[in-house]
């Protein structure tokens, strides 16, 4: 027996209040809230040794005797942040029908991505007009400027289903991908002669930079070899089967500026290149990416046999992972044999999924893998997600690329709801998310993430290390005013950073997995949020103007 669940709750975040008490804060106004009927004056909030307001209002960074600070995330997001989402013209417009909606619609994305692109990037939208659409295969955006647009995202909006397969589902139900990624120039290498290149520097020094020019785009290379992987103390001697290998990270970045060999690019790095670690080197790149493609305003249901259900929660809080021990519960649907992710991301750039709500996905209702660049997601939702309850499940908006940010969704049921996994994930932001009755912690997960933001995020949130094959999840990760317990750690050579968080720096999830014999990370003003209100907000409207922020902080009307 088949069944669709469909719910009716719909959760909303108050952009407006949110907006208005950050610029009443860092107008230097502790008033929150003025009605008619109310007016409240609170205390000056505290700030951070590391990050503060100077006495002309734009944040001081305090760096570490090496040069390291907190690092500029205002990057993240679409068109490399502070760009609103447009409003793209319909080019054409489906109805649902009974039976398989697939070819019906893959056939609307493909005319449309026959036509040429405007001026501005865009060849058009695909309306969905409501009702349900059964689907027994994957749509697929693969080509530039194309928007899939729904009619709402309520249970009488547009409703995707992702019908039951004879064979397990991989991809998404949407999959935005292009054909190809980046493809390095390896004669363009030139190498990075600095001894040091601090985390949030956005300036180095290369042997020669005269092949090139403000506007190229670049692969920052930072190489890690055998002597950091022991620095780190994954090497085989020291943790034996979970050791690591020897590995590099890939910052994607545009040149702003040359001058001499001294080379400035668009954001900064979130991970040190060290000359003892191997050094780093600069690539130029080809780019066959696909871009300005989105989502929006729809609801997609992934189909599950109802029959399928059980009692285990597997790895959910217990400190010994002995199946003796393995915590068993309530009665809870686990049908695994089905969609596990919405909407997937791959070889693209300046992607958005807005006003889009989730129903039973395994996985992930929304992942960015890895070589993905400037996407945005904003106000969605993800309820009752059906699979089993433990590890490798329920990664819920799952961002692997660089410069990602989310914002105002919400994640329930999840296990690890706002998670980055790999190297290569950084620049990456989460901006007033929550994450309810969640069965693990938010949190970079596996090896060496670099460079998080999360803002004012509801959740139990993690940057530690794992006594896994997981090792060190995240470096230089900063967790700004968020709420709930939470773990952080200091991995040798980086930082991690919490700043007026509320909770207990304690978690219970994944115990037996926890090496509480590492360092704790920075801590500063527990159970006391910090000024400003937004770290990402602040440092936009810095980079870019007032503007910036309303164009990215607010719905569009």
């Amino acid at each position: 027996m088949k069944t669709i669940i469909y719910s009716i709750t719909i959760f909303f975040f108050s952009a407006n209040v949110i907006a208005a008490n950050f610029y009443s804060q860092n107008s230097g106004n502790k008033i929150q809230q003025i009605t008619e009927n109310e007016f409240q004056v609170h205390d000056l909030p505290p700030t951070t040794s590391k990050v503060y307001p100077g006495t002309d209002g734009k944040l001081v960074y305090v760096a570490d005797s090496l040069g390291n600070k907190i690092p500029d995330f205002s990057n993240a997001g679409y068109k490399g942040g502070g760009v609103p989402v447009p409003y793209v013209a319909i080019k054409e417009t489906v109805w649902p029908v009974l039976g398989d909606n697939s070819g019906l619609i893959q056939s609307a994305i493909d005319r449309v991505s026959a036509l040429p692109l405007d001026a501005n990037g865009f060849r058009g939208a695909v309306l969905l007009k409501m009702g349900i659409y059964n689907l027994d295969k994957p749509l697929n955006i693969s080509a530039s400027g194309i928007v899939l647009r729904g009619e709402g995202m309520s249970d009488v909006g547009t409703i995707l289903i992702g019908k039951i397969s004879e064979e397990r589902t991989r991809g998404g139900v949407i999959n935005i991908s292009g054909e190809a990624g980046i493809t390095i120039i390896e004669k363009s290498k030139q190498v990075i002669t600095d001894d040091y290149v601090a985390v949030g520097t956005n300036s180095f020094n290369v042997k020669s930079a005269k092949k090139y020019k403000a506007g190229d785009k670049i692969i920052v290379r930072r190489i890690g070899n055998e002597a950091f992987i022991n620095e780190i103390g994954l090497d085989q001697e020291t943790v034996g089967r979970n050791s690591w290998r020897p590995f590099n990270i890939n910052f994607d970045r545009i040149i702003t500026k040359v001058e001499g060999n001294t080379i400035t690019v668009d954001a900064p790095i979130f991970t040190a290149v060290e000359e003892r670690w191997g050094g780093g080197e600069i690539y130029k790149y080809n780019d066959a990416r696909i871009e300005n493609a989105g989502v929006e305003n729809l609801r997609g249901i992934s189909e599950y046999d109802p029959s399928v259900r059980t009692t285990e929660y597997g790895n959910m809080d217990r400190d010994d992972l002995d199946a003796r021990y393995r915590y068993k519960g309530e009665e809870y649907y686990s049908d695994e044999n089905h969609y596990g992710v919405f909407i997937n991301i791959s070889n693209a750039q300046n992607v958005w999924v807005r006003n889009m709500y989730a129903l039973h996905f395994t996985n992930s209702v929304i992942q960015s893998n890895a070589g993905t660049k400037w996407i945005t997601i904003q106000d969605c939702e993800s309820r009752e997600p059906v699979s089993q309850r433990w590890g490798g499940r329920r990664f819920t908006y799952q961002m692997n690329g660089q410069m990602c940010l989310v914002q105002r969704s919400l994640s329930q049921k999840g296990r690890h709801s706002f998670v980055l996994q790999g190297p290569e994930a950084s620049g990456n932001v989460y901006l007033y998310c929550q994450a309810v009755n969640p069965y693990s912690t938010s949190e970079p997960h596996n090896r060496w993430v670099n460079g998080v933001l999360y803002d004012n995020v509801k959740a139990p949130l993690t940057a530690r290390f794992w006594d896994y094959i997981i090792g060190w999840a995240g470096a230089n990760i900063v967790l700004w005013n968020c709420e709930g317990d939470f773990l952080i750690q200091q991995p040798p050579t980086a930082q991690n950073y919490s700043f007026g968080h509320i909770g207990v720096n304690a978690v219970i999830f994944n115990a037996a997995l926890q090496d509480l014999t590492k360092p704790n990370g920075h801590v500063e003003s527990l159970d006391k949020h910090v000024s400003p209100q937004s770290l990402y907000l602040t440092q936009l409207k810095e980079r870019l103007g007032e503007q910036a922020v309303k164009n990215v902080f607010s719905h569009v009307e």
